[in-house]
């Protein structure tokens, strides 16, 4: 069967990421804070809705889901799953790829609505003259978040297509 302390560490980055998540909603709420998010057009956008639902969806639900497939499979299976080494890889990769997802859409938000504010200038030309950070900061934490997901996603087929031996 899966260790059931990979399951509790799914569990809690999950339960983490939903902390950091409903932290963000409450202040994101506080009328100068929601203020200066939709003042900022792209830059808010990043903040919210791009960081708070990635940290709340991806980081939080998705998380706990796996936790829950990655507990039952093999008890409804009745064998183990396909690789341990893969669950901790997807684990691994779904934890530092939100992680750093959160911070990089965070991160460039306050500086790119910063720069909107202070000088005047639009989204594009403040997303322009943050590059390569700016593209940078989407894709490789998406990337590494893609890598945790489809991990997840081989190892469940493999589990299941695997004959009992």
């Amino acid at each position: 069967m899966v260790a059931d302390s990979l399951v509790v560490r799914f569990l809690v980055w999950g339960v983490t990421f939903f902390l950091v998540g409903t932290m963000q909603g409450v202040i994101q709420v506080m009328p100068d804070v929601r203020r200066w998010i939709m003042s900022t057009g792209g830059a808010g956008h990043m903040i919210d809705p791009l960081a708070h639902a990635h940290v709340n969806l991806v980081g939080g639900v998705v998380m706990i889901a796996i936790a829950v497939c990655y507990y039952i499979l093999p008890r409804a299976l009745g064998r183990p799953l396909y690789s341990m080494r893969l669950a901790r890889l997807s684990l691994w990769g779904m934890a530092i790829g939100v992680s750093a997802w959160y911070l990089s859409m965070v991160t460039l938000g306050l500086i790119e609505g910063q720069m909107m504010l202070r000088e005047g200038i639009g989204f594009f030309e403040a997303k322009e003259a943050l590059q390569p950070w700016h593209a940078l900061g989407f894709v490789i934490p998406a990337t590494i978040m893609g890598i945790g997901h489809w991990i997840f996603i081989a190892n469940v087929y493999l589990t299941v297509a695997k004959r009992p031996g």
